[in-house]
């Protein structure tokens, strides 16, 4: 009888497991299948990119003039040039980053490694790596770094913006606040937006609704398919929910100069010209007309094969109006050697588009450059001005040789025969020297000039465009 009973009981308990057995075999297999249904295109994209997307920390030293006796003296103490008087101190910024191409090289924006001393590149599991920066623009917010030493990581596959649809869903991975990559998903709101922030004017800009935070600048916008189609890079801070990407394919383009030049050359058009004023204007038919009057053309600049003419009045490129020389070179300061331009212009009265195809600008081609922006000429130093070098202990100078009235050289105090020594901190050996830091900085616009008139030397400081 008790044998019985013990087989009953051995024969329930085995029922039980092998019933919890299947129990649980099918609730695992539901799992397996739900999770299925939920990996959805957004989570196989951020699977295949998310070692890619990597955060970028700098850090840069920082000094200032402090008092020994507290925040209120430190204005009567901020010309002392003692040590006691300085105090320093680190600054650090966190930004995104993507890696591109070999796997060594990261993109990011401009001003997210912007006077940065240090620049690491932190991994999403959260590998340390330090990298150098290999150029930058700050027109475009742009800026291409290398790992250092032999690391590389997974490089993301870069798409194209040309096709992007306003309503396509889009992803923003990055690191805002610091916290590793953060997904949010959006659509493309709009584009072609254009932003003026922290003293920057942005051009052509993708607009979505996907959150982007402080943090993000420098990481991927990315299609639902996974391929980089913008670089996150601001935020509208008069509105919630307002992202702003630069367009992948003007990024490539940028990108790829950054590496040949490590900066981005500034184009040729390859002509001089003057402000349109009313007396002009009337001349040439053109009463409320604002734009510039086109005086000489370089042969064989892209000007010249483009049919434009002397006597033209260009009024706007791309749809931009043109007021003046500086206004002129601003817009140009856009555009990349290479790209296509739709100028607009008037011609015996009649107005015209003609299409324009830019190159890079060389210190041969700057002539008219130095006029056109500064209205003043440059030749090389004469007997009377090389005995006024020796005199003053200086190898070297060049000479102004005119200036234009109520050009940004005459509006500055520079006269006929002045005696530049130095523009930006580099001694000018002759014009050719001038011409290339011209080009160096032109699309900064940031000029320091040291002259020497008579006896006396000066400097003068000014921006360029600050006077447009």
């Amino acid at each position: 009888m008790e044998d019985k009973y013990n087989k009953r009981r051995k024969l329930a308990i085995l029922t039980i497991i092998f019933s919890l057995f299947i129990a649980s075999e099918s609730v695992s297999a539901t799992t397996l299948s739900e999770i299925e249904e939920r990996t959805t295109p957004v989570v196989r994209v951020v699977r295949r990119v998310a070692s890619s997307v990597v955060n970028i920390s700098t850090q840069q030293i920082v000094q200032r003039r402090v008092s020994p006796f507290g925040g209120f003296f430190d204005s009567f103490f901020k010309d002392f040039p003692a040590p006691e008087f300085i105090q320093r101190f680190k600054l650090k910024t966190l930004g995104s980053g993507i890696i591109f191409g070999n796997g060594r090289r990261v993109l990011t924006n401009q001003h997210v490694i912007s006077g940065a001393q240090e620049i690491s590149v932190i991994t999403n599991k959260g590998k340390r790596l330090s990298a150098e920066l290999v150029g930058a623009d700050t027109i475009t917010d742009i800026a291409v770094l290398r790992l250092r030493g032999h690391s590389s990581l997974p490089p993301i596959p870069l798409g194209t913006s040309s096709d992007l649809m306003i309503g396509e869903t889009v992803i923003a991975i990055g690191n805002p606040f610091g916290l590793s990559n953060t997904v949010t998903v959006g659509v493309v709101s709009s584009l072609h937006r254009s932003l003026n922030g922290d003293g920057r004017v942005y051009k052509n800009l993708i607009q979505t609704d996907a959150s982007i935070n402080p943090g993000n600048s420098g990481g991927p916008l990315l299609t639902i398919v996974g391929k980089v189609v913008g670089i996150n890079t601001a935020i509208y801070s008069k509105a919630q929910g307002i992202g702003f990407a630069i367009p992948i394919d003007k990024v490539k383009k940028i990108a790829g100069m950054l590496i040949t030049y490590g900066s981005i050359p500034p184009v040729w058009i390859g002509i001089d010209c003057q402000i349109l004023t009313p007396s002009i204007a009337r001349h040439f038919n053109a009463r409320g007309i604002q734009g510039i009057l086109v005086t000489a053309i370089e042969s064989g600049s892209p000007a010249n094969f483009g049919h434009l003419k002397v006597g033209d009045i260009i009024t706007g490129i791309n749809q931009m109006p043109v007021t003046s020389p500086l206004t002129f070179q601003q817009i140009l300061n856009q555009f990349l050697p290479g790209d296509t331009l739709h100028l607009s212009i008037l011609r015996n009265g009649k107005k015209s588009t003609l299409l324009l195809k830019l190159k890079r600008l060389t210190p041969r081609h700057a002539i008219f450059l130095v006029r056109r922006l500064f209205g003043f000429g440059l030749r090389a130093p004469r007997r009377q001005e090389r005995a006024l070098l020796e005199k003053a202990g200086i190898s070297s100078g060049v000479v102004i040789s005119q200036v234009t009235p109520g050009s940004m050289a005459a509006v500055n105090g520079l006269r006929k025969g002045d005696i530049l020594l130095q523009m930006n901190g580099v001694d000018l050996k002759d014009t050719e020297t001038f011409r290339k830091v011209l080009i160096k900085r032109l699309r900064k616009g940031h000029f320091e000039l040291l002259l020497l008139r008579g006896a006396y030397t000066y400097k003068l400081v000014f921006n360029l465009y600050s006077q447009s």
